[in-house]
């Protein structure tokens, strides 16, 4: 446990941190994303069935079923050529497919910044995994289903949850700037994720497949309108 010493200096300078965001964060529509980019950003609400996917009570963790829907941003994009070698040491299957592969880094808005070290912030932190898990499982059943292969990293490790896990780890904070140039900040040891409307009021998680994108983009359709019905 950080000493109080320490929690108010990351404290302080978190506040100067994002009292210069406010100048630097920019509009995603005027944003000039990389090439690799197939489905820009959108936020969209997506329905959580009360009863989990078997992918995810295989795990045998415990999952909380409270919230009905997600709202999340999510992009879809076909893997650079400077992140191919370090996914393949994430996802030993798609070794040899890694051009074939698509991203789909998604964020959750936070009520607080997520280097808060409060109680309130980490019980937002657990709400925020356990509905990328429900939300996550449901796209990767659904691409299964479908034949394709998927999976998604765990946030809290950066390692594959449904698949083969490499040696390495999936890096969100990095992943989102090679892919949509969200710049992070650096304070202290660590880089921070810069959403460009948020902040760092922001959870974000990954996921991947080797489905073409027409049929992500069904699947992605079919479960907002899950949302409607």
């Amino acid at each position: 446990m950080p000493s109080t010493t320490t929690v108010r200096a990351v404290a302080l300078e978190l506040q100067s941190a994002e009292q210069n965001l406010k100048g630097t964060r920019c509009d995603t529509k005027a944003r000039a994303f990389p090439r690799t980019t197939l489905v820009e950003p959108a936020v969209a609400k997506f329905p959580l069935p009360g009863k989990l996917p078997r992918v995810l009570t295989d795990l045998g963790v415990g999952i909380d079923t409270v919230d009905s829907k997600v709202a999340l941003q999510y992009s879809v994009h076909a893997c650079p050529r400077r992140m191919r070698r370090e996914i393949g040491l994430v996802f030993p299957d798609v070794v040899g497919k890694e051009s074939e592969l698509l991203i789909l880094p998604t964020f959750q808005r936070t009520e607080s910044s997520m280097l808060s070290y409060q109680a309130e912030t980490q019980a937002e932190k657990d709400a925020k995994l356990h509905m990328f898990y429900r939300w996550g499982a449901e796209l990767v059943s659904r691409l299964r289903e479908k034949g394709y292969w998927a999976d998604i990293t765990d946030p809290m490790s950066g390692l594959a949850l449904f698949t083969n896990c490499g040696p390495s780890l999936y890096p969100d904070v990095e992943g989102a700037e090679v892919l949509l140039r969200y710049a992070p900040f650096n304070l202290g040891n660590c880089f921070v994720l810069s959403h460009p409307h948020w902040g760092t009021h922001v959870y974000p998680a990954t996921a991947f497949t080797l489905a073409p994108i027409e049929a992500v983009r069904q699947v992605l359709s079919n479960m907002q309108q899950d949302c409607h019905q």
